[in-house]
């Protein structure tokens, strides 16, 4: 499932024949006879439409239901693809194709969950909605720096979980566009930044509650049958109760049970699915370890991005699917991206001491109390003065020993990565290079303000994440993962709370609970007790255990890349970690492990050449 752009001229017989063999039959053509978009849409919808010179392409799972009469709307007076407001339609899973007098654009929604990529082949630039077809197309190997990056948490601080796993494939960014113009290469034109935070919460609580109900019913009204997540938190009841707010029929939802009796999620869980009266299904979290550690899980065919963070979410795909096969479910939404948008990221008392808000300086002393921060802890976070580029230069030439205390780290623009001690120096040195890469290439900071660019940054993590969860959807299997909190109108609307209302923390997550529908309670954001799931993470490390061991005993893939140390990995299996940070690490390891092994697997046979009337031929 695959879409191509190319550029406006013939395409070379080497890539023509390269292109019927992984991709699929023409799409679209120029007025020229050239192809400019081919590929398999794998079921999604594709709607199309010429307005003058421009014409547009609108692909996704159900397209939001456009129609070419709609779309063909939208377009009346656009004079050239720069000037289209393509966030409007870019949502979920929809991507969008603009050309015009041999300029194209090709734009993905904002926080990329499904994303575009380029690669040059047969020295022509081509675009795609997937980096394995550019691997395949250009026989590409790995990206050794950008390996090194996902044995560690590189990605949540750093934007290199942006960078493709496949050296020579560029990615795009939140808030950016490809603009193509004949053989040169696409470059990245951004149509959106993050609004400023200088909005009261009296004046964004119906903002944030009508774009809820808007970035709700994009992804629902042209949906029967869905499901949610219910896992007693904040961010899927509230969903839950938007979703029951919005008059549907009643939805299906779903719950991870934990083997911790004190865990208090159930309850809430279980409280909210009776007022909403959802057919609630419960499963003991347990049920995804076997998943886990399954041999078929992480490999190329269901992790065609590489190993991530979002690893451990892509392997209890399969179980998701199963669980909801019964329901009639398409659409599963989940609440990626929440705490981040509507919580206290770390970095909120150096924004807030230099928010010029009344009273902050008191404010920053209270939420220290209450946190139980130290003093010595607190005051360095707060005299930080460093800049964007000097926390990367502080990661390009760092040892990875965590000298700093966590708090001041993790305030800072740059944390510094989590680096496990059996990780060589060699590895150590991919992680320099890929901060001193990004100081190179004069990256700045998505904002000004360092809390909205922490909040962008855990964005983009939270998208890449449910893009690669439904990267690892069984073929036909007909379900979709999405989460509407990473929608732009939520997002712009989150984003615009200002840094002293967002700090007050009390109830939690303040915009949210201000904008929660009226049938759902406050007691849900004033509960006492708090969800953990640290049990599972060590009940996941015993069932790992023998797993680790056979990877790593003799050989392996990641030592002779000179990555890893083996024998430091065979001791930290059997050594013990106080809060299980180590054995999510082994975890990131232990993937990134069996992803290389599956290299060396042939493609699975949905992906080989079919022959079929239209399809793209060297010939043509």
């Amino acid at each position: 499932m695959s879409i191509v752009v190319l550029p406006d001229r013939p395409v070379p017989p080497d890539l023509a024949a390269a292109l019927a063999a992984q991709v699929g039959k023409v799409l679209f053509r120029h007025p020229s006879g050239n192809a400019w978009l081919v590929g398999d849409t794998g079921g999604r919808r594709v709607v199309s439409a010429r307005v003058r010179d421009l014409d547009v392409v609108v692909t996704g799972d159900d397209a939001h239901g456009t129609d070419e009469r709609s779309l063909r709307s939208w377009l009346e007076g656009a004079t050239s693809v720069d000037r289209l407001d393509a966030g409007r339609l870019t949502e979920g899973d929809v991507v969008l194709f603009a050309r015009s007098h041999g300029r194209m654009r090709s734009q993905a929604p904002l926080f990329l969950t499904r994303s575009l990529c380029w690669t040059m082949v047969a020295g022509v630039p081509v675009i795609s909605d997937e980096q394995l077809t550019l691997q395949r197309l250009a026989e590409l190997r790995p990206d050794p720096a950008v390996l090194a990056s996902r044995l560690t948490d590189a990605e949540i601080s750093l934007p290199v979980g942006l960078r493709s796993i496949w050296a020579g494939v560029h990615s795009l960014r939140p808030g950016e566009w490809w603009h193509s113009l004949g053989s040169d290469a696409p470059r990245a034109v951004r149509w959106w930044s993050p609004p400023a935070p200088d909005r009261s919460l009296e004046e964004l609580t119906d903002v944030a509650r009508d774009a809820m109900r808007a970035a709700l019913a994009t992804r629902t009204d042209h949906r029967r049958d869905l499901s949610a997540d219910l896992s007693g938190g904040l961010d899927s009841t509230t969903l839950s109760f938007f979703l029951a707010d919005s008059g549907r029929p009643p939805h299906h939802t779903l719950f991870l049970s934990s083997q911790n009796v004190a865990n208090g999620d159930h309850v809430w869980a279980e409280r909210a699915a009776s007022e909403l009266g959802t057919n609630h299904l419960v499963l003991p979290y347990d049920s995804v370890l076997p998943r886990l550690v399954d041999a078929t899980t992480g490999t190329l065919v269901n992790t065609p991005e590489g190993p991530s963070i979002a690893s451990v979410s892509a392997a209890a795909v399969p179980m998701l699917e199963d669980a909801l096969a019964g329901t009639g479910s398409s659409l599963h939404l989940n609440g990626h991206a929440g705490d981040a948008l509507f919580g206290p990221v770390t970095t909120i008392l150096w924004s807030l001491l230099r928010s010029g808000a009344k009273g902050r300086v008191r404010q920053v002393w209270r939420q220290r109390l209450a946190n139980r921060y130290p003093v010595v802890g607190t005051l360095r976070t707060l005299a930080q003065r460093g800049t964007y580029a000097d926390d990367l230069a502080r990661v390009a030439r760092a040892d990875f020993d965590r000298p700093e205390s966590e708090l001041a780290d993790f305030s800072r623009w740059v944390a510094m990565p989590r680096v496990h001690p059996a990780l060589t120096g060699v590895a150590r040195d991919h992680l320099r290079g890929l901060a001193a890469q990004e100081m190179a290439e004069g990256r700045e900071p998505y904002s000004p303000d360092r809390t909205t660019h922490q909040i962008v940054q855990y964005l983009s993590v939270h998208g890449a994440d449910v893009r690669r969860i439904n990267q690892a959807r069984t073929p036909g299997a007909g379900l979709l993962f999405d989460s509407p909190y990473l929608d732009r109108r939520i997002v712009d609307a989150c984003l615009a709370l200002s840094i002293d209302d967002r700090a007050r923390q009390y109830p939690v997550k303040p915009l949210l609970a201000a904008a929660r529908p009226a049938g759902m309670s406050l007691d849900y954001f004033t509960r006492a007790d708090k969800g953990d799931y640290s049990a599972e993470v060590f009940s996941h490390h015993r069932a790992a255990a023998p797993m680790l061991r056979e990877l790593f005993s003799s050989g392996s893939a990641l030592e002779d890349l000179g990555l890893i140390d083996p024998g430091r990995i065979m001791r930290a299996v059997d050594g013990y970690s106080v809060d299980g940070a180590e054995y999510r690490d082994l975890d990131q390891i232990a993937f990134t492990e069996r992803w290389l092994r599956s290299l060396a697997d042939p493609p699975p046979s949905g992906a080989r050449a079919r022959t079929r009337e239209g399809e793209l031929t060297s010939s043509g």
